[in-house]
């Protein structure tokens, strides 16, 4: 162990990356709670416990399929799963990626092992479009939030939570 107590320069790069991780695993607890919630099935949220995104996607939905939730809140929920099935692939190349800088020298290129195949695919990206990306998450569990409450509000005798990105009504 050091007793170097000199701070480190903070690393903008670093940061970004840590923020699209931390939000990637965000997404998971929200996907998982959202798969509890609209199921009520206990040995579903059991099995799903060791899920990745994808198959945590693909169980929510499987059970918008099969349980009969009113047409737009299966709408909304399904609005939720394509933002998270693009978000887990941008958040992948993020994570999963070796950086370089650009042969334009402008930013970042994230190189990325071809799947069954030699060599690696490279995806230009800047600090700033990882930040984004972090942020696009944060705001899609909160849409997920929404759209599964909304799904149960109505049996439970519950409110519904407004959708800000909705126009009000009457107007």
């Amino acid at each position: 162990m050091t007793t170097d107590t000199t701070a480190r320069e903070r690393n903008p790069f670093l940061e970004a990356v840590g923020r699209v991780t931390v939000a990637g695993a965000a997404l998971d607890h929200s996907l998982h709670n959202m798969l509890g919630m609209l199921s009520m099935e206990p040995t579903l949220i059991h099995l799903a416990n060791a899920e990745g995104t994808a198959r945590l996607i693909e169980l929510c939905e499987l059970v918008v399929s099969v349980h009969g939730f009113a047409p737009e809140d299966a709408a909304d929920i399904c609005r939720c799963l394509a933002r998270a099935k693009v978000l887990k692939d941008k958040r992948n190349t993020v994570v999963h990626s070796l950086y370089m800088g650009a042969e334009d020298g402008n930013g970042l290129e994230a190189l990325k092992s071809l799947r069954k195949k030699l060599g690696h695919s490279a995806t230009p990206i800047t600090v700033e479009e990882m930040e984004a990306l972090a942020d696009d998450v944060e705001q899609l569990r909160g849409d997920i939030f929404r759209a599964t409450w909304n799904a149960r509000a109505g049996e439970k005798g519950m409110a519904r939570v407004p959708n800000p990105a909705a126009p009000a009504a009457g107007a």
